[in-house]
């Protein structure tokens, strides 16, 4: 519980910590035009030639750079000059073990156990503690700081001003642990059927010898299917056969990423079309589950407020744990 306050604390401003920690790949300042998607593919692949391109990561801001992703990890890349700011590695950083520790404890399945069971006992916890505290009904600090009273008080008045969003994150939590469960529950009671298939517009063409389209065509070809929408990822044919364009509205903060389409990269034509609109019931609620969780269903501010909470579960933790200690040491000074 301990590790799940810290860590959550931590990613409800994951973009925002990751930036400030790599600022020297994470700004640009706008000169002129922005070059296209193949113009910035030609600068990585004379940086880093034989490497080819997995996907490009548009800028989503004029102070942001666009990212390119290769074998190797991922590309910083000026696209105001084409200069290339530097490489990460996919994964190996440090929020990238601190999402680990908040979703495995770091140990895989026996960690993602562990944590999904703790959820389970955080909300055992905020109903004993609310039994607890319900014949006195302690909402402020009334003790002298730093005192034995002062704990029990803080550790009574926060935990019945949190305990409301306290108990979203955990039952929020809970499903998304036992997400196969909680899936396979939603799809029954909706009587939905368990997954959402591809809709296949048309079929690929195969045209040997003829020149493909390039990124920016693709991009141009999927933004007309759903206009206002900003493409962030775009996946290279060489990955998969066909361009695949995520496509973000913003509009939607629950499920506006949730877009994508595939493009034929020879004629142009699209392929297949997997649109926020036309989610499951049971894709639905997940979604709005985990924006629940994260704070984002209600932007930044709901963000904050995820973060604060996270943060007031290391402080019930650790005064419940000074107040059983005192409680255990009056209890033998009693024998």
């Amino acid at each position: 519980m301990l590790l799940l306050g810290i860590t959550g604390s931590i990613m409800a401003f994951e973009p925002e910590l990751d930036r400030l920690l790599h600022a020297n790949l994470s700004y640009v300042t706008p000169v002129g035009r922005a070059l296209s998607l193949a113009e910035i593919g030609e600068s990585v692949n004379r940086e880093f030639p034989g490497e080819p391109v997995v996907a490009f990561l548009p800028s989503t801001s004029t102070r942001f750079p666009t990212q390119v992703i290769l074998s190797r990890g991922i590309v910083s890349v000026n696209q105001y000059s084409g200069e290339i700011l530097g490489v990460r590695a996919r994964g190996r950083s440090f929020l990238g073990f601190v999402r680990a520790l908040h979703t495995r404890l770091a140990l895989g399945d026996v960690g993602r156990n562990i944590l999904r069971w703790s959820a389970v006992a955080l909300m055992l916890s905020l109903a004993s503690g609310l039994y607890l505290w319900w014949p006195a009904k302690p909402v402020r600090i009334r003790a002298r700081w730093w005192s034995a009273g002062c704990v029990f008080d803080l550790h009574n008045a926060v935990g019945i001003w949190s305990l409301l969003p306290m108990l979203a994150l955990a039952i929020t939590g809970i499903v998304i642990g036992f997400e196969d469960q909680a899936a396979a529950l939603i799809d029954k009671l909706t009587h939905a059927s368990p997954a959402r298939t591809d809709q296949i517009l048309t079929r690929p063409s195969s045209q040997p010898g003829s020149t493909q389209i390039t990124p920016d065509e693709a991009v141009a070809f999927a933004t007309a299917q759903l206009p206002g929408a900003v493409p962030y990822r775009i996946q290279m044919p060489r990955f998969g056969g066909t361009y695949v364009v995520a496509l973000e509205n913003s509009r939607d903060r629950v499920t506006g990423e949730r877009n994508s389409i595939g493009i034929d990269p020879w004629s142009g034509n699209v392929l297949t079309m997997n649109l926020s609109g036309g989610l499951t019931s049971r894709e639905r609620l997940m979604a709005v589950n985990e924006a629940i969780h994260t704070g984002t269903i209600a932007g930044v501010p709901g963000r904050v407020i995820a973060s604060l909470v996270s943060v007031v579960l290391p402080v019930q933790f650790l005064s419940g744990v000074m107040i059983w200690m005192r409680r255990r040491k009056n209890a033998r000074l009693q024998r």
